[in-house]
């Protein structure tokens, strides 16, 4: 593979602790290919992290899938977690390749896609470039952006973070009715429906028990748009209810397409997270009628709620 002349590119050497790290994890997989996958993963992932260091930008290993044995057996992964920002993808390109290749496992969830390639005795690696999202398993070297415009792409995901970054909701006001806006009562949301056939939602739900109140709790809901297409648009409803553990409440978490959907998209996803980021619960649509979630918590725990739909995602911060 042949870089461009005006290209900018990033040396990085892969020291022994690179490796020695890489080879922790290595060592976990008895499948040969998921070995050495598992392996160049980890080395790119160090790569862009030093990378990274050398801008400033805070990252942690700890928060990423690729550094999870677990994870590593169920994706072909290479994600570095950049505080503040999201996954940042780190695909691994060997001396050989004429193309550059990202499985579709990893085509979500990710803030962009850096790409590193390694020389034939793996002691260097090559930030050769990068790509906001990705919609093909291969991907042309021309394709690529320069790395030079990477800091600048970071900056850019950091403000629009900050511009949408969501107030997070206070759940036990809303059991002394004090309700931040854009929350509707369930009664509020089957009114607009039927006004209004996109703010509805499939005509067998109103039937099932999710829409009576809860008898010592509160429920409240709004429409969340999952693209830029009107049409890919859920109902989100949320509920508390208290315990006879004081200061201990029970949350429900609950999605159900709306419209004309009948059911939510196959590729949907629902991730509850706690205050530091770490998934606890996960599920996806496949083409589900809905779904739902229930926890409990103590008053003043924080937890999120992500809706990631191709490449398009919404977060939710609540506090108990």
């Amino acid at each position: 593979m042949t870089v461009k002349r005006d290209q900018i590119t990033f040396r990085v050497p892969l020291t022994d602790a690179f490796h020695r790290a890489a080879q922790g994890f290595h060592q976990h997989h008895t499948d040969r290919q998921k070995g050495k996958r598992v392996y160049l993963n980890a080395l790119s992932v160090q790569a862009v992290q030093f990378y990274l260091s050398c801008l400033g930008v805070t990252t942690c290993l700890e928060k990423s899938d690729s550094w999870q044995p677990v994870s590593q057996v169920l994706a072909d992964t290479a994600d570095l977690w950049v505080e503040d920002l999201g996954r940042l993808e780190c695909r691994p390109v060997l001396p050989e390749c004429a193309s550059l290749e990202v499985p579709s496992e990893v085509w979500r969830d990710r803030i962009g896609y850096v790409f590193v390639q390694f020389d034939s005795a793996l002691r260097e690696a090559t930030l050769l470039g990068f790509l906001p999202q990705v919609e093909s398993e291969t991907i042309a070297l021309a394709q690529l952006q320069g790395l030079n415009a990477l800091p600048e792409f970071l900056e850019g995901v950091r403000r629009d973070a900050a511009i949408a970054s969501p107030t997070r909701v206070t759940l036990h006001n809303w059991l002394v009715q004090a309700v931040e806006a854009g929350w509707q009562t369930l009664d509020v949301i089957l009114a607009a429906g039927q006004k209004n056939p996109a703010f509805s939602f499939r005509a067998p739900l109103t039937q099932t028990q999710w829409l009576k109140p809860l008898a010592t709790g509160v429920k409240q809901g709004k429409f969340l748009t999952l693209s830029k297409a009107p049409e890919e648009r859920i109902l989100f409803i949320v509920g508390i209810a208290p315990t006879q553990k004081g200061a201990h409440f029970n949350i429900t978490i609950e999605i159900y397409p709306a419209g004309n959907q009948t059911f939510l998209p196959p590729t949907l996803q629902m991730v509850v997270t706690d205050a530091a980021n770490t998934p606890v619960l996960q599920a996806e649509g496949r083409q589900s009628e809905g779904l739902e979630f229930q926890f409990s918590g103590g008053a003043g725990e924080k937890f999120n709620v992500q809706l990631s739909f191709n490449q398009f995602t919404v977060t939710e911060q609540f506090e108990i």
